[in-house]
C-alpha cells in the first residue's frame, strides 16, 4: 500500500506541468489554473483508486481536473443566477423591506429547525443550488431533498406565523365553484 502511495506521487508528479498547461489552456488564469491542478491532485490522492495500468493515471488525472473545473463553473453560474434573481427581486419589492425585528424573527426560527432541514434550506433557497447537485453532495436521493426542503420551509412558516394567524388562514371563506 505504502509503496503504492508514494509510486503514483512520483507518477503525478512528473504530470503537474502537463496538468497545469491543461489548466490554464481551460479557465485561462495561471493563479486559478493552480488551484484546479492542486484540487485534482488532493482528489486523486483521496481517491486511492487502483488503476489498471501506469498508463490511466494521466487521462483519468486529465478528467478528474477538468470534472472539477465545470463543476465549479456551474456553480459560479447557478450562484451568479440566484444573486441575480434575488437582486431583481429586492428591487421589485423594495417598498417591502423587513423590519429589523423581522430579520431576528426568521434568523431565529431558522435556527430552531432540525439540522437536515436548515442545510437543504440553506443549500436550495439560499446558495441557489439544484435538487440533483444538493442530492449529490448529501449522498441521498432528490426526492428525500424535495421533502426536506418542502418540510423546512412548512416548519420555517409555521414557528413564523403564530397559531392565531394560522387559525385566520385556515378559517378563510371559499367561493364555491360555478357550475355550467
Amino acid at each position: 500500500m505504502l509503496r503504492s502511495f508514494f509510486g503514483s506521487r512520483k507518477r503525478i508528479e512528473k504530470l503537474i506541468p502537463d496538468l497545469k498547461a491543461y489548466a490554464v489552456a481551460l479557465c485561462g488564469d495561471r493563479d486559478l489554473a493552480d488551484d484546479l491542478v492542486q484540487e485534482a491532485i488532493t482528489r486523486a490522492l483521496e481517491a486511492n483508486k487502483a488503476l489498471k495500468a501506469a498508463d490511466d493515471l494521466r487521462p483519468w488525472l486529465f478528467r478528474v481536473l477538468r470534472n472539477y473545473y465545470f463543476d465549479e463553473q456551474r456553480k459560479r453560474s447557478v450562484r451568479r443566477e440566484y444573486f441575480t434573481q434575488e437582486k431583481r427581486w429586492v428591487s421589485e419589492n423594495s417598498e417591502q423591506s423587513l423590519d429589523p425585528e423581522d430579520i431576528i424573527a426568521i434568523k431565529d426560527a431558522y435556527e430552531t429547525l432540525s439540522a437536515d432541514h436548515r442545510e437543504v434550506l440553506a443549500l436550495v433557497d439560499i446558495l441557489g443550488m439544484r435538487y440533483q447537485e444538493v442530492a449529490d453532495l448529501l449522498d441521498i436521493s432528490s426526492g428525500t431533498v424535495m421533502s426536506r426542503v418542502s418540510r423546512g420551509r412548512q416548519a420555517l412558516l409555521s414557528k413564523l406565523v403564530g397559531p392565531s394567524q394560522k387559525q385566520k388562514r385556515d378559517n378563510v371563506v371559499k367561493f364555491p365553484l360555478e357550475k355550467s
